[in-house]
C-alpha cells in the first residue's frame, strides 16, 4: 500500500487503474490519422451507392477537420473520445444503410472499414505518452501498486498500443470494452480489472480524461477519481471527479 497524494487529497492505495486515449498516450497521436482513414473508407463506400458523406463528416467520430479533412481536434464528450468500437461501426453502418444498402452489409462494410484502419494505426501511428505518464507508472511499480487498464477500447488493440508505447509490461490487468456487458460510465471494468487484480474498488484510484471515466470510478467506489486535462480546455473539473490535474507531476507517491 502506499499514500496518493493530489490537489490537497491523500488516500490510501493498493492500485491504480488508468483510462488509455488521452490519459496514458495522447489522443490525436494515435486516433487522428486512423479517424481520417475511417472517414475516407466510409466515403468510398458511400460513393459506391451514389451518396457521399454529410456536410460536416467530422461529427460522425466526434474530431474537428481542416479543409484538407485532417483532424486536429477531437471532442472530449463525443463517440471517439467515449464510445465503443461497436458504436461508432453503427454510426458508420447507419450512414450506409441509410444510403440503401441492407442493414447486415451495412455493418458489415463498416467493420471492414474500421479494421483496416485498427491494422493500418497499429503499424504506422507515431504514439506519444501523456507528459510524465512514464515516471509515474515506474514509481507505481517501485513502491508495489498494481496498475490496470481500463479503455472503451477493444482489449487485443489496446495492448497492441501499449506494448507499441513499451510499457505493457506495467500492466497486470488491460480490460477493454470488449471484456465487459456495460463500458463507461458503468462500474463492470473496474470490479473486472479489481478481480484480476485481487484488489477491492476501495483500495484503487481511476485517472481519465472523460467524464465517463470518472462516472465509471464513482460508480464503482473507488478510492478517488482523478480526471487529466494535459491540454487545459477545462477550466474546472467535472462534477464527478475529486480532482483534476494538468500533469502527472502533479502527483505524489508515498511508501
Amino acid at each position: 500500500m502506499a499514500e496518493l497524494s493530489v490537489g490537497g487529497n491523500r488516500v490510501q492505495v493498493k492500485g491504480v487503474l488508468l483510462d488509455k486515449d488521452g490519459t496514458l498516450l495522447r489522443f490525436i497521436s494515435l486516433w487522428g490519422r486512423w479517424a481520417e482513414t475511417v472517414l475516407d473508407g466510409l466515403e468510398r463506400e458511400l460513393r459506391l451507392e451514389g451518396a457521399e458523406l454529410p456536410e460536416g463528416p467530422g461529427f460522425l467520430l466526434g474530431v474537428e477537420l481542416d479543409e484538407g479533412r485532417n483532424v486536429l481536434s477531437h471532442d472530449r464528450f463525443g463517440p471517439l473520445a467515449m464510445g465503443s468500437p461497436s458504436q461508432m461501426i453503427g454510426i458508420a453502418a447507419y450512414y450506409l444503410y441509410r444510403a440503401g444498402v441492407p442493414w447486415n452489409d451495412a455493418v458489415r462494410r463498416a467493420t471492414d472499414v474500421f479494421e483496416h484502419a485498427n491494422a493500418n494505426n497499429v503499424l504506422n501511428a507515431q504514439i506519444e505518452p501523456v507528459r510524465g505518464v512514464v515516471a509515474f507508472l515506474e514509481r507505481c511499480k517501485e513502491l508495489g501498486l498494481k496498475l490496470g487498464v481500463v479503455t472503451a477500447d477493444d482489449k487485443e488493440p489496446s495492448q497492441d498500443h501499449l506494448t507499441k508505447m513499451g510499457i505493457r509490461q506495467h500492466f497486470d490487468s488491460v480490460v477493454g470494452d470488449d471484456c465487459v456487458s456495460h463500458g463507461k460510465p458503468y462500474p463492470d471494468m473496474v470490479y473486472l480489472a479489481c478481480e484480476e487484480l485481487g484488489l477491492e474498488p476501495k483500495d484503487v484510484v481511476v485517472i481519465g480524461d472523460s467524464t465517463g471515466d470518472m462516472e465509471m470510478s464513482a460508480s464503482a467506489g473507488c478510492a478517488m477519481h482523478i480526471f487529466i486535462d494535459e491540454d487545459g480546455l477545462f477550466q474546472q473539473k467535472p462534477a464527478s471527479a475529486d480532482v483534476m490535474i494538468r500533469s502527472y507531476d502533479e502527483i505524489e507517491l508515498l511508501p
